[in-house]
């Protein structure tokens, strides 16, 4: 690969000139999108965004968020999680297929950080309560609760509908 700035041919896994130090990219990737723009040039040709600082300054790659492993089932296996569905300030909510009654629901995991054993007792009657209100159009059901590994969890009726994600589900308060 021969460099644009001084002429020296360098080897084809080289970013840098041997000889100059010029990079010899041939795409530049922005800094605030990730699109790619030929080399040289000044803006994101997706967004408009700035390139100069990136086609100057060589980057370290940003460090990874460390992922997060996704349980496969809750309750000692009962409910097989399909795929999570989305997460609030105060649960996470899988789909779920409840493997005792063969049907697909939500299944709801309370988060636990800064729980004191008043709020678990709080939501342990909450619980309860909701469970006793029986079949309404404008009540949703629980189906189970319970506890996971030290952590609360609600079932419930998966609601079909939208979502802002386009899932196809509405995702109860969560």
């Amino acid at each position: 690969m021969k460099c644009p700035n001084c002429q020296t041919e360098n080897p084809e896994d080289a970013k840098f000139c041997m000889n100059c130090g010029q990079s010899l990219q041939t795409e530049i990737t922005c800094p605030s999108c990730g699109e790619t723009s030929p080399a040289g040039s000044k803006f994101c040709k997706k967004y408009g965004h700035s390139l100069i600082e990136k086609a100057t300054k060589p980057t370290k790659p940003k460090p990874k968020k460390p992922s997060t492993i996704e349980p496969i089932s809750f309750a000692g296996g009962r409910y097989q999680i399909k795929k999570f569905l989305g997460e609030g300030g105060k649960k996470k909510v899988y789909l779920a297929n409840d493997t005792v009654l063969d049907r697909d629901v939500a299944f709801a995991l309370i988060k636990t950080e800064k729980l004191d054993d008043e709020a678990r007792t709080r939501i342990t009657r909450e619980d309860q309560a909701m469970g006793k209100l029986g079949d309404h159009p404008n009540i949703v059901t629980v189906y189970d609760f319970g506890d996971h590994q030290g952590q609360p969890y609600m079932v419930l009726p998966l609601l079909p509908g939208g979502d802002v994600e386009g899932k196809g589900y509405a995702l109860l308060r969560i």
